[in-house]
């Protein structure tokens, strides 16, 4: 059995079993799955940050500075995915367990999403245009699967029946048993047999990192290609703290600045910097690399946007009139969207430590604005949230090209070689001329290409911002003269 995660965190949960309802919740979980989120909601909501900040409101009553939007009958999540590490992170498939302490009809859910009612195998399932299927999963649970693969469904729903154990690896398992330990949420990445050798040494060769820290780099090439996993656990109290530990298959060899600096410059180059997480401790625990501290609530949101659900917009079905709506609850809903989406706008905006390190984020908060609850909401306003969604969109993939663009560059100027022949430069004679680059001035010309692409992706960027900018000015006019209220 591979489990992986520090000694002392193994001696901490030796003595307590999972939780029953979290294990009941991922025995639904389909196989194959390398990510699990689980939060304890009810635990969440009792915390001191959680009553301030007003997360158990439904998201119509006001402003609600809430990281994770969920429904207000579940006490506890479960999230799973399937993730294709060496592809940005993409999602092959993921599913959201929901724990319900009230039952919530699957007709209301599929009218608020604007789906309908299929039928797989005889079971009701609501199918909605965010691309899941919500089925009921039995035992007071809902369970939402994406992307909306019928078959999938059905194969899950015939694989479930009868089955008792659990289809999630043993290290993702001991992650979510952390839960009774103190974290109210906890991410897990389980990386056995997915990091590529290959790539870890070019990446490595390609940003300098060995060569700049002093550091062996096939050693460092051996230790990133063994990492067994990532597990984050979040403690809410009046703050929010968090603690990475990232796990290997052998001792780490580099000191704790050095690791620190490592996981610093991997967030920056998977384009996922998280402020405040430069101010972070880390230490050197057995095999693995542990870095905490205080999370500042604009990165709180950008880890949970690592796992939401395919949708969240069922989230306020709670007590809602799902036929009609009052001109109140038009404008209350619509100036939550809109609160909403000017929240995560700002969290992007947060500096990062660098220009060019937040595209995954842009992509991920583009995703969140599409999840938002739509019921009974504005319908220009549902226009330029998808506006805005689009523009993110347009924004991130131009960095990313800047990105690769760039890298090619850099890389051509750098094997370029010492010598070139340029036959098209006369020396007078007739004969074209051999020139010299040495390694600075082809080192000189790499960080030239590389800086000529971020401006290009910077670009985008800031004529993106300007296009947002303008289009929430002009929809918070119109929505103020609308409903006679401050948007």
């Amino acid at each position: 059995m591979r489990v992986t995660l520090p000694m002392c965190l193994l001696l901490m949960i030796s003595a307590t079993c999972m939780a029953s309802d979290f294990k009941e919740l991922a025995r639904k979980v389909p196989g194959g799955g390398n990510a699990v989120m689980a939060i304890d909601v009810a635990k969440t909501l009792e915390t001191p940050i959680a009553k301030k900040n007003g997360w158990d409101k439904k998201i119509a009553d006001g402003t609600v500075d809430r990281p994770l939007y969920f429904p207000p009958e579940a006490d506890k999540v479960l999230a799973a995915a399937q993730i294709d590490i060496s592809r940005n992170f993409a999602r092959n498939w993921d599913v959201s367990v929901f724990g319900m302490t009230q039952p919530i009809p699957l007709r209301l859910v599929a009218r608020a999403e604007g789906g309908y009612i299929d039928q797989i195998d005889g079971v009701d399932a609501a199918w909605i245009p965010s691309d899941a299927y919500i089925m009921d999963a039995g035992d007071n649970a809902l369970i939402m699967q994406s992307p909306a693969n019928r078959q999938a469904a059905a194969r899950w729903l015939a694989d479930r029946k009868g089955v008792d154990s659990l289809s999630i690896s043993d290290y993702l398992s001991v992650a979510i048993s952390t839960l009774n330990v103190g974290p109210h949420v906890i991410l897990a990445l389980d990386t056995d047999n997915a990091i590529q050798t290959h790539r870890v040494r070019q990446q490595l060769e390609q940003s300098g990192f060995a060569e700049k820290h002093s550091v062996d780099i096939e050693q460092l090439t051996s230790l990133l290609s063994g990492m067994q996993g990532v597990l984050l656990q979040i403690t809410f109290t009046d703050k929010t703290e968090a603690t990475a530990t990232i796990s290997f298959a052998s001792a780490v060899s580099v000191d704790s600045t050095v690791a620190k600096a490592l996981v610093l410059a991997t967030l920056q180059s998977k384009q996922m910097e998280l402020p405040g997480v430069d101010s972070w401790k880390c230490t050197i625990v057995d095999n693995s690399i542990v870095i905490g501290g205080d999370l500042p609530m604009d990165s709180l949101r950008r880890i949970m946007s690592l796992m939401e659900p395919a949708s969240t917009k069922f989230s306020s079905l709670k007590d809602a009139n799902v036929e009609e709506a009052s001109g109140d609850d038009m404008a209350k809903n619509s100036l939550a969207y809109f609160t909403s989406v000017q929240t995560l706008l700002k969290d992007l905006r947060q500096k990062s430590g660098s220009s060019n390190g937040d595209a995954y984020w842009i992509d991920r908060y583009a995703a969140r604005i599409d999840r938002l609850p739509i019921l009974h909401v504005d319908d220009d306003l549902l226009e330029y949230g998808q506006n805005v969604s689009e523009t993110l969109r347009v924004m991130s993939g131009s960095r990313k090209m800047a990105n690769l663009q760039g890298g090619a560059a850099s890389r051509n100027a750098l094997n370029s070689g010492g010598f070139s022949y340029d036959s098209g430069n006369s020396n007078g004679y007739g004969y074209g001329n051999y020139n010299y680059s040495s390694p600075r001035s082809r080192e000189r010309d790499a960080g030239a290409a590389r800086a000529n692409a971020a401006a290009a992706g910077s670009a985008v960027k800031a004529q993106g911002w300007t296009l947002i900018d303008n289009a929430t000015i002009d929809i918070r006019r119109e929505l103020t003269k609308r409903y006679d209220m401050e948007f």
